[in-house]
């Protein structure tokens, strides 16, 4: 069977966040802060005495689970932290912490498009075509802070524990203090470059699965529901090709029995697909990719078998290295139309 790990390594090097950008992005979201801090400093009056801001990444930019999306609309998540001891009932409402962070940002500036005051966080939309979500928190601790939520208020949730939950299932040596001891900056730094250099399994197989999802963006559930799916399901393997055949029909066969994804960390138990609209599309489409993973590892060509991969990654996934000859293989024959019958490790 057909052996394209070599492709799938070069797709994952196109659709990866380069370094280049990466820096840019850093650049946006400091620029970013120190608006917010400069505006802070005329409008924090209208909480009736001031609080401290703390700023932290968070998703999949802290993960390397983030991709270069197909338009070139990069968003990143850094969320602002109100520092302070007011009780959840003496504190203003969330929606007075949403106004206060959009009046500090909107004070003049030429590179913004416009801002957005989403449920849950504010939203900067640069005229480059990026843009920032805002998330903000009130805590008198870091380990336990509360979302403001404008629809359902004030919401216990801590994104750091999501990165914690991720990076414990491959043992990537996340502290949580990372995040929110700056004494530990240096070693952070260096816990970061370290998985650059170590590109783990598990990471490529979310970009995939997130790539994919970029092709149909507006029916695909969101990154964050497609890393838990990934997350619980993985099968690793030597060869990306098989390790993502494989994820995909354990992800299917969850989904099948019980439609649901359960978000392990602070809310535990909240289902992210409950208000999703699109699960017969999802499914047809997420059949689709098996049978496409199915028929490429059935191929002896290897050419052939990238083209089927192809069809559900799209151009972005080259065959040009692809050899257009008939190459015997009988290793892992069995894994080219079926499951494995073992259990993933993340289970």
């Amino acid at each position: 069977m057909a052996n394209c790990h070599n492709q799938f390594q070069e797709y994952n090097q196109k659709i990866r966040l380069s370094d280049n950008k990466r820096n840019e992005l850093i650049l946006v979201r400091d620029s970013l802060r120190k608006r917010v801090l400069e505006g802070y400093a005329y409008v924090s009056a209208q909480l009736y005495h001031y609080h401290e801001l703390q700023f932290q990444s968070q998703g999949s930019f802290v993960m390397d689970t983030i991709i270069n999306p197909i338009r070139s609309d990069y968003d990143i998540d850094d969320g602002i932290y109100f520092i302070g001891d007011l009780s959840r009932n003496s504190r203003p409402a969330p929606l007075a912490f949403h106004k206060l962070i959009i009046e500090a940002i909107d004070r003049g500036h030429d590179d913004i498009e416009k801002i957005v005051d989403k449920s849950t966080c504010v939203r900067v939309i640069y005229k480059s075509g990026f843009h920032v979500d805002l998330p903000i928190y009130y805590a008198d601790n870091m380990e336990s802070p509360d979302l403001a939520d404008k629809v359902r208020g004030w919401l216990l949730s801590n994104p750091i524990e999501f990165i914690a939950w991720f990076e414990d299932k491959i043992e990537s040596g996340f502290k949580k203090g990372f995040l929110i001891e700056s004494a530990l900056f240096d070693e952070y730094r260096q816990w970061l470059d370290d998985i650059r250099k170590n590109d783990i399994q598990l990471r490529r197989i979310v970009r995939y699965l997130k790539s994919w999802g970029d092709l149909r963006r507006e029916e695909m559930p969101c990154g964050l529901i497609m890393t838990i799916l990934a997350t619980n399901n993985y099968y690793p393997h030597e060869r990306d090709d098989i390790s993502l055949k494989e994820t995909l029909v354990n992800i299917y066969a969850e989904l099948s029995r019980n439609f649901k994804c359960e978000r392990p960390t602070t809310p535990i138990g909240e289902d992210l697909l409950k208000n999703y609209q699109n699960k017969m599309e999802f499914m047809r489409y997420l059949k689709t990719f098996i049978e496409n993973g199915k028929k490429a590892l059935g191929k002896p060509n290897q050419k052939n078998a990238c083209e089927y991969w192809q069809k559900s990654l799209g151009a972005r996934f080259s065959c040009e290295s692809a050899i257009d000859r008939i190459l015997v293989s009988t290793s892992s024959a069995g894994l080219a139309s079926g499951a494995s019958s073992s259990r993933p490790w993340a289970r």
